[in-house]
């Protein structure tokens, strides 16, 4: 007996790309061979679909002509570390959780991705710099006589204080060219990011010197009388001499803090490289020096509220007159005790997290904490409780030099833990 031969169910018909008419849209040639065994010609030539049906295997390992071009052979594939530059023609980035562009590895992106960054700590930086600097300049009159003749030996030249607010404006501007233009626009250059490193250096040290310790020298040096609420001028002294050390470390995080992030911008704008162990050691390096700045500056503190309390022979309220040893300034002298060694013990556990990975979380929360009770006693509540009125540009220098304080500390413990786990990957 003939046996019949068994034919496909209505139900059980691939779909047709040529019938558009069944009441369905036509699906793409790509779709139809992932969708179906058959690449079908006709609906109604059954033989014709049955001898497809045979050499459908080969069809599905046919190659789908969507494979990566290699970076190459790519046209929009650029790499112009040779020359200097680093401008790429797309400026294509991946998202978090996004495949890589074409003609790019994940690891490339990440590269990219830790460069961008690298200029956004750079701007943060120079704008604050910038902030700071505008503020002395204007304080620093630079409209009278800058080289009087008649000037007393008791005063600092004022000269020195304009030509230290000028460069501080200067490397300002400069910082916050270079961060913006490679954050926002993709256009850096590394020659351009060391020239701009090699004067930040030179102008930067030259501000420092004559704000931090020049103008406070002169004053403490040539101090007639005691400052209140100290009794002697050798208190005095030492009460500014504390002021001096804790503007160390609050101008070293903002114009020391400028330059590290130009020099992670110049490092990010090299070829990518393995992490090494040289490389997760400089990075524990880094992340224990600015945290022990902070561990200066709350040092600092601490002895700075104590010297206040002794002065007010115990008295820990409000004190009836302003005590003023910049950026100690306020009435409040148990609070600069307190706030002494909130930024102590949290410069510690950055030291400690700068070596071990699993404190940085910790440190990252309570460098959160410890800035918000800077803010609070460097700012608001001090100067705010100050009678008559405290300078305004008080509250804006210190609102930004406690922000970058606390920041940096953290930022450099989490970058050591992130070298370690790439050297790691990378074994």
């Amino acid at each position: 007996m003939q046996r019949r031969r068994a034919t496909a169910a209505p139900s059980d018909r691939p779909y047709n790309p040529v019938g558009a008419g069944r009441g369905r849209a036509p699906l793409s040639v790509t779709t139809t061979l992932l969708r179906t065994p058959t690449f079908v010609v006709h609906d109604r030539t059954r033989a014709f679909q049955h001898r497809c049906a045979v050499f459908s295997p080969t069809l599905r390992r046919v190659r789908p002509p969507c494979a990566p071009v290699p970076a190459s052979t790519h046209p929009f594939a650029m790499d112009t570390h040779s020359t200097g530059s680093d401008v790429e023609a797309t400026g294509a980035k991946a998202p978090a959780g996004m495949a890589a562009p074409v003609g790019l590895s994940a690891a490339e992106v990440n590269h990219r991705r830790k460069r961008q960054e690298a200029a956004a700590m750079l701007l943060l930086w120079s704008a604050l710099v910038l902030t700071e600097g505008t503020v002395r300049f204007v304080l620093s009159g630079p409209a009278k006589d800058l080289t009087p003749a008649n000037r007393a030996s008791s005063d600092p030249p004022p000269l020195l204080g304009f030509l230290g607010a000028l460069f501080e404006c200067v490397f300002g501007i400069t910082g916050i060219l270079v961060g913006a233009g490679a954050l926002l626009f993709n256009a850096h250059n590394r020659m351009v990011t060391i020239a701009f490193l090699a004067t930040q250096t030179v102008m930067s040290w030259f501000t420092f010197i004559v704000y931090v310790f020049l103008l406070p020298a002169y004053r403490s040096a040539f101090l007639t009388g005691p400052l209140l609420p100290f009794d002697s001028i050798s208190e005095s002294r030492a009460f500014i001499t504390m002021g001096i050390l804790t503007s160390v470390s609050l101008c070293l995080a903002l114009q020391g803090g400028q330059f590290a992030m130009g020099l992670s911008l110049l490092a990010y704008q090299a070829p990518q490289g393995k992490a090494s162990e040289t490389d997760a050691n400089k990075a524990a390096i880094r992340g224990v020096f600015w945290n022990g700045n902070m561990v200066l500056g709350g040092l600092s503190t601490t002895v700075a509220g104590a010297l206040l309390l002794v002065a007010e022979k115990g008295g820990a309220g409000r004190l009836d007159a302003t005590f003023v040893a910049p950026p100690h300034v306020g009435v409040f002298p148990l609070m600069t005790l307190c706030v002494g060694i909130v930024m102590t013990f949290c410069g510690g556990l950055g030291m400690l997290a700068s070596l071990r990975s699993n404190l940085v979380k910790t440190h990252i929360i309570y460098s959160a904490v410890t800035w918000v009770y800077m803010y609070l006693n460097f700012t608001i509540v001090q100067l705010g409780a100050t009678r008559p009125a405290a300078p305004a540009q008080a509250a804006a220098f210190h609102s930004g030099l406690v922000l970058l304080t606390a920041l940096i500390g953290p930022y450099f413990s989490n970058q050591a833990k992130q070298v370690r786990a790439a050297r790691v990957a990378a074994q």
